[in-house]
């Protein structure tokens, strides 16, 4: 069942203002239906604009294959997942899913459990390279807070763990204070974890 988690605030970056939001842990058929209605046709159309996937992601179209009502239903089928939303204005803004049965891989913290975010997305009106005005920021950092909380609440420590985007290493690497795991080719992708001292370093400047 859908269960409110926290109130946290959202910059508006069209009025300069910070709004109220909502994080919710468990899809509704509001998130699922804001999905269909607003974020996938945005993203299907803005992914058709590119001829390669790398243009796409370039453009933060990366994830329009995605598809949440099947995330929804994972999770909901399942022990092993969590899904989360950010709804802010009448609209769902973030989704992130999350799984709890990995275990951390870096040096320090291998073997010991974590959270790891298997699928975590903005609304794409809220990317800076998919529309040339976005609303929202802090989307995304509210989410990665709430996937160490939970962590934490766990017992995991805050410990937590994924995959990024090229586009976005940078930011989880020297931003947002992950250890680089290093390039997984099975997924083509970098990794990167949190231990306990960067979630809590994270928690302090957020």
């Amino acid at each position: 069942m859908k269960e409110l988690l926290r109130v946290v605030v959202l910059f508006n970056r069209t009025t300069c203002t910070f709004e109220s939001a909502e994080v919710f842990q468990e899809l509704d058929e509001k998130n699922l239906d804001d999905f269909e209605r607003l974020w996938r046709p945005a993203l299907q159309t803005r992914r058709n604009e590119f001829a390669s996937w790398a243009e796409a992601a370039a453009a933060s179209a990366q994830d329009s294959h995605w598809n949440w009502v099947e995330q929804a239903k994972k999770a909901n089928a399942s022990l092993q997942y969590e899904t989360f939303a950010i709804e802010c204005c009448g609209e769902t803004q973030g989704l992130m899913l999350v799984d709890v049965t990995k275990f951390a891989r870096v040096d320090g913290q291998r073997g010991r459990e974590l959270v790891y975010i298997e699928r975590i997305a903005t609304a794409p009106w809220n990317r800076p390279k998919f529309v040339q005005t976005p609303l929202f920021k802090g989307v995304g950092r509210v989410l990665l807070g709430t996937a160490i909380s939970l962590s934490v609440g766990l017992g995991f420590k805050g410990r937590i763990g994924l995959h990024s985007l090229p586009q976005s290493e940078s930011w989880y690497r020297d931003e947002a204070g992950f250890t680089d795991g290093g390039y997984e080719q099975a997924k083509m992708m970098q990794y990167f974890e949190m231990n306990e001292a960067q979630a809590a370093a994270f928690i302090a400047d957020h």
